[in-house]
């Protein structure tokens, strides 16, 4: 019994000492828009911990960081539509399904590596590149809208839908991704060599308005 209790003491100090140091998990939580939606969702989902909260959906709310939010280690679906958000590192959250991004103001986002991610929406951001290794699962992109200038996608294996308009790119290679059925690449500065080998493809949709001279 004493040796029990001796365990669980040290546990209780071990928890304690961890707060100290670090703090609890909302505290970490820095931006205070995120921190209000992260304390309705635990109210509204009926759960105590953030490593609980398996959906998020904070839109219009005003968030500028995402630091801290590492902690929802078993989010599925993340949503923070039109808020003002300029940078994230998501690559811990490993069993995202569903992420939207979109209209925020985006420079830089980390997410290669989340292997169960099937949807992605970040259109209407300020994105010139990303890294997508590692998205093997990724079905439905949105990224239209946005400034980029290079982006690899051959990885997407899994890809069945591509929005991608109004971006700066001049190339996009497609080979490899079998199960592509739509992609959007109207007003991108691509050559009209590659727009003639778009429309070679055969059981894929490619909607494109020729060189960049044509739209101008």
């Amino acid at each position: 019994m004493k040796t029990k209790q001796l365990w669980v003491a040290l546990g209780l100090a071990l928890s304690i000492g961890w707060l100290q140091a670090y703090g609890s998990p909302l505290e970490q939580i820095k931006d205070p828009a995120l921190k209000a939606c992260i304390q309705a969702a635990l109210s509204k989902q009926g759960v105590t911990g953030v490593e609980q909260i398996t959906k998020l959906k904070c839109h219009n709310q005003g968030i500028e960081s995402l630091d801290g939010i590492q902690q929802l280690i078993n989010l599925e679906s993340l949503s923070l539509f039109n808020n003002r958000i300029e940078e994230a590192d998501l690559t811990q959250l490993n069993r995202l399904e569903m992420l939207n991004l979109a209209n925020n103001d985006l420079v830089s986002l980390q997410i290669s590596g989340l292997g169960e991610l099937k949807t992605l929406f970040l259109f209407k951001n300020n994105l010139t590149s990303i890294n997508m290794q590692g998205l093997v699962s990724l079905q439905k992109l949105r990224m239209m809208q946005n400034q980029l200038t290079v982006l690899d996608i051959t990885s997407l294996v899994s890809l069945r839908e591509a929005h991608l308009f109004d971006n700066q790119l001049e190339d996009l290679q497609i080979t490899g991704l079998s199960k592509l059925e739509y992609l959007d690449v109207k007003q991108n500065p691509m050559p009209d060599e590659l727009y003639d080998f778009y429309d070679e493809q055969t059981g894929i949709v490619i909607s494109h308005d020729g060189n960049a001279d044509d739209w101008q």
